[in-house]
């Protein structure tokens, strides 16, 4: 029996990066809200320690973007490395191409929702803090288009040198 403990790991992997796309604006919606208004409260009693829990919040908020987007290179990364791994095939390649032509036309569906959420006015102020990954969602389709065609030149690379399997 075959080892798949690395295709899971894949499919895991992008559930977590799609999952953290639609949790961020509900999880900084819930800490805008809470956090704003102790900043308030505690204001009343001590400005520094108001300025403190701003500068917890700034930095949580901004942390958030930057998770999603290093989860998402991450995934990026992990693809070109099996794409240098992979013992390339013209078979593989015709399957390569019909999945990528598949992808290309299914990634609107799939970012809809996760476009959904982010266009809820009840978000504005939480999209409005999450720039990176408002940029890897508006240009999502171009940004696979680019993922395609370089692990597509990788493979391609591979089966016209022969596989590294000789």
């Amino acid at each position: 029996m075959m080892n798949k403990k690395a295709q899971y790991d894949i499919i895991g992997f992008i559930v977590v990066v799609a999952g953290l796309l639609i949790l961020a604006p509900i999880v900084l919606k819930i800490v805008n809200t809470s956090l704003s208004g102790f900043s308030s409260a505690v204001n009343a009693t001590s400005s520094e320690a108001s300025q403190r829990v701003d500068y917890i919040h700034g930095k949580f908020t901004g942390l958030w973007d930057y998770v999603i987007a290093i989860a998402y290179l991450v995934n990026i990364l992990m693809l070109f490395v099996f794409a240098v791994m992979v013992d390339a095939h013209p078979i593989f390649s015709f399957f390569y191409l019909v999945s990528a032509v598949f992808t290309l036309a299914f990634a609107p569906y799939v970012v809809a929702p996760i476009e959904t959420i982010f266009g809820m006015e009840i978000f504005q102020e939480e999209v409005s803090q999450l720039t990176i990954t408002n940029f890897l969602l508006s240009k999502f389709g171009l940004i696979l288009l680019g993922i395609i065609a370089i692990s597509g030149i990788i493979m391609y690379g591979k089966w016209k040198r022969g596989g590294i399997y000789r």
